[in-house]
């Protein structure tokens, strides 16, 4: 690394520390650093593994199913999970356990529901068309792996904004140990590997771990549920907003794969999905850093809000810095790398790494306007702005796919990401002239 690279990495670190306590959030920081090398580095490893392990068509398949998985995830997210965070602050300390098994509860509902939805739509399914009946095996182990994926997510993000960061340690060690072991068992076993059987040992290890996360709190679904009503009205007056702003959003992130499906088949997805794995690694921070963040912006929120946009503003610029960083180190090593990890060479994955790399780049800036703006509550403006960005992704991907191939449906997702990162950042600057 240069001596230039050297003075800005120790500028950023200078200048993010500086807007930050260092001694309030040390301890947590290193324990979701931990838990994102837990969860996010057996995420990485295991899709090393299937890629070096499944063909290309299954591979894609299992990216296909994973996405649906992150929908759900999404939509949980907006309309239940976020709205916690985001609205915690503003309870009354003794009341937030109480909030927090209430939100809990709506959950468990939102699973309840969707599996019942999903199981009579299946048999009708079924009814019109016996041959479907095929597919009920796959579509039952998405809806399960998504129930149980959204409970964990909940039990990760009432530890973080509770300040429990070893309960979100307990969670993902549970996890990520449930699913390498029941992989490892299938591999000594002969068992014959599949998306399928992967997504059922995801399933199994998110609900064990949001289980055992549950009995390691205090929350009780069985608490004070008088104000269940009026708690899910607030998370839906912002909710319904995120909720449009997370469609837009998987549309656009999965704009790829769709097209890829459509124009070069599952193959074609498993060829982009093997790409991405080699940017994955720098996710770990991403997750870890807004798990801390998020929820100590929104208690700036009320009391700061020009420190507030000061840190958003240089962890942005920190973590843009790194992406630039880690995509010179890893182009520069592309092919010692690329041998290592997926085990052969294979010049169409590799040629779509540096596409990626470009995607990375743009997420970090635009990971940190967002999450700006989910602490400002601007909900609706994020459902409005992602619809350009969605539509800017899914044109894109079209028309350079038919003269790039796979690198093009993955500029499209560049275009989109683009897009967005501009106006959110618009709106951001907006907001402060207005705040002014």
């Amino acid at each position: 690394m240069s001596v230039f690279h050297v003075a800005m990495k120790r500028y950023f670190i200078k200048q993010i520390f500086s807007q930050v306590d260092l001694s309030k959030v040390k301890v947590p920081l290193m324990l979701s650093l931990l838990n994102q090398v837990i969860n996010s580095g057996g995420n990485f490893v295991i899709g090393v593994y299937l890629a070096r392990a499944l063909p290309l068509a299954d591979f894609g398949l299992y990216g296909i199913s994973y996405g649906i998985c992150m929908l759900y995830i999404g939509v949980g997210n907006a309309v239940l999970l976020t709205q916690m965070v985001v609205n915690m602050p503003d309870k009354p300390e003794m009341g937030k356990e109480v909030y927090a098994s209430r939100i809990l509860l709506g959950v468990l509902m939102l699973g309840a529901v969707t599996l019942t939805l999903v199981t009579f739509g299946t048999l009708a399914a079924m009814l019109v068309r016996s041959d479907w009946q095929r597919y009920f095996g796959i579509i039952a182990t998405i809806t399960m792996t998504s129930v149980a994926f959204l409970c964990k997510e909940f039990l990760i993000s009432y530890a973080y904004v509770r300040r429990r960061e070893r309960l979100a340690l307990l969670v993902s060690i549970l996890s990520v140990g449930i699913l390498c072991g029941g992989l490892a068992i299938e591999y000594l076993t002969g068992i014959e590997l599949s998306a399928q059987n992967v997504l059922l040992l995801y399933a199994a290890g998110a609900a064990a771990g949001a289980a055992v996360g549950y009995w390691s709190s205090p929350l009780s679904i069985a608490s004070n549920t008088q104000n269940l009503m009026p708690d899910f009205i607030e998370a839906w007056g912002h909710g319904r907003w995120a909720l449009g702003g997370v469609s837009a959003t998987w549309i656009q992130a999965q704009t790829y794969t769709y097209v890829l499906a459509f124009f070069l088949g599952p193959a074609g997805v498993g060829q982009a999905n093997a790409a991405r794995i080699f940017i994955s690694p720098f996710n770990f921070l991403i997750p870890a850093i807004n798990q801390i963040a998020i929820p100590r912006l929104a208690d700036l929120r009320a009391s700061d809000r020009a420190r507030m946009l000061r840190v958003s503003v240089m962890l942005t610029a920190g973590l843009f810095f790194f992406a630039l960083v880690y995509s010179a180190i890893l182009l520069t090593n592309l092919d010692f790398v690329f041998a290592t990890v997926l085990g052969r060479q294979d010049a169409g994955i590799q040629s779509l790494i540096p596409v990626w790399c470009v995607v990375l780049v743009v997420q970090m800036v635009l990971t940190g306007g967002s999450a700006l703006l989910q602490v400002l509550r601007r909900f609706r403006i994020l459902a409005l702005i992602n619809i350009p960005s969605a539509i800017a992704a899914i044109v894109t991907a079209i028309i350079l796919i038919q003269q790039f191939g796979a690198r093009g449906a993955i500029w499209g997702t560049v275009a989109g990401e683009i897009v967005l990162t501009i106006l959110i950042w618009r709106e951001i600057k907006n907001d402060r002239k207005d705040s002014n």
